[in-house]
This record gives structure tokens, sequence and C-alpha cells, in this order.
């Protein structure tokens, strides 16, 4: 009985971590962090 609820939270707590790892790669591919990279590089090319 124990095993098996152990089982069920380790097998929530997997996706709930590889929810947030998908969902913080997404953030810095598409998010603010790469916005302020590509701001950034306009600024460095504008004053070249």
């Amino acid at each position: 009985m124990i095993a098996d609820n152990l089982f069920n939270i380790a097998m929530f707590v997997f996706a709930m971590m590889s929810i947030g790892l998908v969902l913080t790669f997404l953030e810095f591919r598409f998010g603010a962090p790469r916005r302020q990279q590509d701001r950034a590089d306009r600024n460095k090319e504008s004053d070249d």
C-alpha cells in the first residue's frame, strides 16, 4: 500500500518537474531573455 502511494507521488513530482523544464526552455527560447538579447544585438549593430 505505501509503495503504491510513493510511486504515484514520485510520478506526479516527475511530471511536474518535466513540465517545469519544458516551460523554462520555452521561456528562454521565445520569452523575455530572447527579446532582451535581440534588442542588445540590434543596438550593437546600430552602434557600429
